[in-house]
């Protein structure tokens, strides 16, 4: 049977209305390729104006969960695993114990995409990540420098076909990118540098334990200095 629209009650109704959206979408009553209710329409059942409904529809549009197509109304796009994880884009607003966290997170997931490349990508594609080396080495600036070594994780993570690891670096590289940009212009880039050549190495020669224990040392040294740099009174 068709669900009803529940009428909105809440303070912050654009929220509500996007959430409810949401919902409908993930619970399979709007499906892939749908269109769906109108603006007006939309704005008669949850009782709401114009606005509220055209901010949370953006908002869907943004995720890429929905789309607009000119005249022709908004369709339901894919949901697929890596859309979850955009939705936690938002709510992870940053205090600096959450970039901690997620940057454990990444570290897990980084080390994991060195083990599983190391045993399964070919001699040609571990290769290629000597051009993002070549890249950081001549890097001008700062922002460049981490632009190319962000660009390096990245391809790991695409290395490992898995859509989750790729999504979840490209969340980290827009959540984290200030503190870890300024964190390597304060620190220099020399050791950063260092560890991406050795753990490029190891996995040329598929040593794998020693790829892992490298992205393991890098990123230990990456949470030791933003546990410093968040925390300057305590070093």
């Amino acid at each position: 049977g068709e669900k009803m629209i529940q009428p909105i009650e809440k303070k912050n109704v654009a929220d509500e209305v996007f959430e409810k959206m949401l919902n409908m979408i993930i619970e399979g009553d709007w499906k892939k390729g749908e269109m769906i209710p109108s603006e007006n329409e939309l704005r008669e059942a949850f009782s709401v104006s114009r606005s509220t409904v055209r901010q949370a529809v953006q908002r869907l549009s943004a995720l890429g969960i929905v789309r607009s197509r000119q005249g022709k109304g908004t369709y339901v796009e894919q949901v697929d695993t890596s859309f979850y994880l955009n939705l936690l884009i938002p709510s992870l607003m940053l205090s600096g114990g959450d970039s901690i966290s997620i940057l454990e997170f990444t570290k897990s997931i980084q080390v994991e995409c060195v083990r599983i490349v190391s045993q399964c990508a070919s001699d040609e594609e571990i290769a290629r990540l000597s051009d993002y080396l070549e890249q950081m080495r001549f890097a001008g600036d700062y922002e460049s420098y981490f632009h190319f070594d962000m660009g390096y994780h990245s391809y790991l993570a695409q290395l490992t076909g898995n859509p989750l690891f790729i999504k979840a670096i490209e969340i980290v590289e827009n959540l984290l990118h200030v503190y870890l940009r300024d964190i390597v212009a304060f620190h220099g880039s020399k050791r950063s540098m260092q560890q991406h050549e050795e753990c490029f190495e190891a996995l040329r020669a598929r040593e794998t334990e020693r790829a892992v224990r490298i992205m393991v040392e890098h990123y230990d040294m990456l949470l030791q200095r933003m546990k410093d740099w968040l925390e300057p009174e305590k070093a």
